[in-house]
């Protein structure tokens, strides 16, 4: 029987070892019940039950349980160390809590404790979350200011809170860097400035930052690296590469999804191409795609804007036996009427 109350050291490490593992599981209730026992049984809790208890909690999103964990350490003399600050600050971070992470980050500045590189990422993604680019990019100044070189994870993080505001100059800024810094750019940089040049209907460099992936041999994904180019492609009103790079999706044996095709389909619509348009519809068929709200509508412009109303009531039709609400397809209905009523085709309903 382990003995915790005597100050058995071996009791100790199995309360420890306890509430680690309950982090691993995420199961920080019961580590903070263990961790409550460990307080009842022992007049001073060791500081390695403190930073497990502080890491299960991070793990388990309960960042106001973590810093209160931290709090009760500095009234307990018991000085936090860097590895339980970081659990602190990645509890902040995936409880989207972007200003406690900062603070905690501050906290450690003033008590001589310098951050790593593991809190200061922590921070920036933080940051990320929160839409605050400007403070992400300060933290990584912050970074070599105090002489802690960024690694592909902090510039990954900066690069996404760059797109996050539409900052795709900066995000370039960032790419430049983790070359200049002879690291290896990950998918996850990548995708970030695809998106940020999307956003921007930046779809050239959106196109070459795809074809540089290729080049440095990382696999383009489908939900990010090809959706955000051919949505870029889109906005650009450039069917021909939108649909070159559906094509080159199936060269790399990579099923488009619902929302590639509908951009693809859209950026047909904006070159007046409604029988491709429709031909991709018909292609979401064949790989038995159930078609949404947002395929049909595009469908249905294309059809609008080819003046095709017989295919646009044709398209209006499956939309309703797919029980898709009136409501929520309210444009593109209201477009189709439009246009029928103007021919003479009179109004359909649905």
């Amino acid at each position: 029987m382990l003995d915790i109350r005597r100050g058995s050291q071996q009791g100790e490490n199995f309360f420890k070892a306890a509430i680690k593992n309950c982090g691993r599981t995420k199961e920080w209730s019961t580590a903070l019940q263990l961790f409550c026992e460990v307080s009842r049984l022992r007049s001073a809790v060791s500081p390695g039950c403190y930073v497990a208890a502080v890491g299960a909690c991070g793990k388990g999103k309960q960042w106001q349980q973590s810093l209160a964990l931290l709090s009760e350490m500095w009234e307990a003399t018991l000085k936090p160390d860097v590895i339980s600050c970081s659990a602190g600050i990645s509890a902040c971070e995936k409880g989207e809590q972007w200003p406690q992470a900062l603070a905690l980050i501050g906290d450690m500045w003033e008590a001589q404790l310098k951050p790593d590189v593991i809190c200061c990422n922590a921070g920036i993604s933080a940051c990320e979350k929160g839409e605050q680019w400007q403070r992400a990019l300060s933290l990584l100044s912050e970074m070599w200011e105090a002489r802690l070189e960024p690694d592909v994870i902090s510039y990954s993080a900066g690069i996404s809170a760059c797109e996050k505001g539409r900052q795709w100059q900066r995000a370039l800024t960032l790419l430049s860097e983790i070359w200049e810094a002879k690291l290896e750019p990950n998918v996850f940089s990548f995708n970030a400035l695809i998106s940020a040049c999307e956003k921007s209907e930046e779809w050239q460099r959106a196109l070459a930052l795809l074809r540089r992936m290729c080049e440095a041999r990382l696999e383009p994904d489908v939900i990010f690296s090809f959706n955000a180019g051919i949505s870029a492609c889109e906005k650009g009103e450039q069917w021909q590469q939108a649909l070159a790079l559906l094509g080159e999706m199936w060269e790399a044996k990579l099923k488009p999804d619902l929302i590639g095709y509908s951009a693809g389909i859209s950026a047909c619509t904006s070159g007046e191409q409604w029988q491709r348009a429709l031909a991709l519809l018909g292609e979401m068929r064949e790989v038995k795609l159930e078609l949404d709200m947002m395929s049909y509508s595009a469908g249905i412009s294309a059809c609008e804007k080819g003046e095709q109303w017989q295919r646009a009531l044709a398209l209006l039709g499956e939309m309703c036996e797919a029980k898709l609400e009136p409501d929520v397809f309210s444009t593109a209905l209201g477009s189709a009427r439009a246009g029928m009523a103007s021919s003479g085709s009179g109004l359909w309903r649905c």
